[in-house]
């Protein structure tokens, strides 16, 4: 299964460069960015490819074990970066930690919006960073 569509967004993230931006944190309705439960941003157990959403990882925990213990051990504390692509927000960094937010039936969840200029700004270069499958060799 290729990368879904909607995080085609032309380039990987530098996850750490990103974190170090200083940009204000915000609140938000957890409802207002539910639709990130359908997309497939992990692989399942056992597979290499873009097959496994939130909403799956949370249906069938007990056999994603390294992603449920990632999700139990995400520290909320830290918020979600999130991307507008498509008319919609999605997740650059945080995956687990927003999974985590539903499981628990948060309403709220801490983020961080990142603007096109940041984003460019935070992509991974050089060739220290494994390419997606998508990217040109």
């Amino acid at each position: 299964m290729p990368l879904p569509e909607i995080l085609n967004i032309g380039f990987k993230t530098d996850e750490p460069k990103l974190r170090k931006v200083k940009l204000p944190i915000e609140e938000i309705a957890i409802s207002d960015i539910e639709n990130n439960m359908d997309i497939s941003y992990r692989e399942q157990e056992g597979t290499d490819d873009w097959n496994l959403t939130p909403r799956m990882c949370l249906e069938n925990f007990e056999k994603e074990i390294w992603h449920a213990k990632k999700i139990l051990e995400a520290d909320l504390q830290y918020p979600i970066e999130l991307y507008f692509h498509k008319e919609q927000w999605i997740i650059l960094d945080g995956v687990h930690r927003f999974t985590k937010a539903m499981y628990l039936g948060h309403t709220t969840i801490k983020v961080r919006k990142i603007c096109e200029d940041i984003a460019q700004k935070t992509k991974r270069t050089g060739k220290k960073y494994k390419k997606w499958k998508w990217e040109n060799k």
